[in-house]
């Protein structure tokens, strides 16, 4: 039997970059604004540190403005900056995003010989991305946080997706781009994990066992040679 593949949204299936530089260039000035006094470069490696040092889980982007606000600028200006941020981001993050130029033609193609699903952390606005492409008829199974009430690395969303594909663990695939809420979960539920590179998530690098996929890609276009080996 083939095996049924899960992907994450952000980053995996939705090409993030734009938001990624305007969401850098917005809180790197507005850190600046109110006195945080640090530099392109600094600001960068600040950032870097944080996703290295897995200091910021499940809430994305938001919670990296606090992490960061935290790290340069006095006590209580992490919910300021917030407020200030929230309305803007989530509102470019919309018109910013868009599909990976490969997802159109390689979800019609995998899904002729394989299941398909969604596991993720995204609101139901980033899986409108699918709806406007026409390509959400191609998953049978998708489990969103805002729906299901639990968000990545809690296993309990990625069994409500398992449960719903009614297929043997051992027969279920998760393709993701963060090794600690997509790859090292799907890892110790003993799903195969494919690990992709075009993200931000990219400089992460493995810290044990359970964040070591399967296989890693740069691409999504690779995906149909590497579920060869798999299937």
């Amino acid at each position: 039997m083939n095996p049924f593949i899960f992907f994450d949204l952000g980053q995996t299936l939705i090409d993030e970059w734009s938001f990624v530089g305007y969401f850098d260039n917005l809180l790197f000035k507005t850190l600046n604004d109110y006195g945080a006094r640090v530099d392109q470069r600094n600001y960068i490696a600040l950032r870097n540190n944080l996703i290295l040092d897995r200091k910021f889980g499940s809430s994305g982007f938001l919670e990296l403005v606090s992490l960061m606000s935290k790290l340069t600028l006095p006590i209580g200006y992490a919910s300021t900056i917030n407020d200030i941020l929230k309305e803007d981001l989530l509102r470019n993050k919309r018109e910013l995003i868009k599909l990976f130029d490969e997802v159109p033609k390689i979800i019609p193609l995998l899904s002729k010989k394989y299941s398909l699903g969604i596991i993720s952390n995204n609101s139901s606005g980033s899986a409108n991305l699918l709806r406007r492409h026409d390509l959400d008829k191609y998953f049978e199974v998708v489990c969103l946080s805002e729906n299901i009430g639990f968000k990545k690395p809690d296993h309990k969303i990625f069994q409500k997706a398992l449960a719903d594909a009614n297929l043997d663990i051992n027969n279920c695939v998760m393709v993701g781009d963060r090794l600690d809420i997509d790859i090292m979960p799907a890892n110790e539920l003993g799903m195969k994990t494919i690990r992709t590179l075009n993200s931000l998530y990219k400089i992460q690098r493995v810290k044990n066992e359970k964040e070591t996929p399967l296989f890693t890609i740069n691409s999504l276009t690779e995906l149909p040679e590497i579920l060869l080996y798999i299937g």
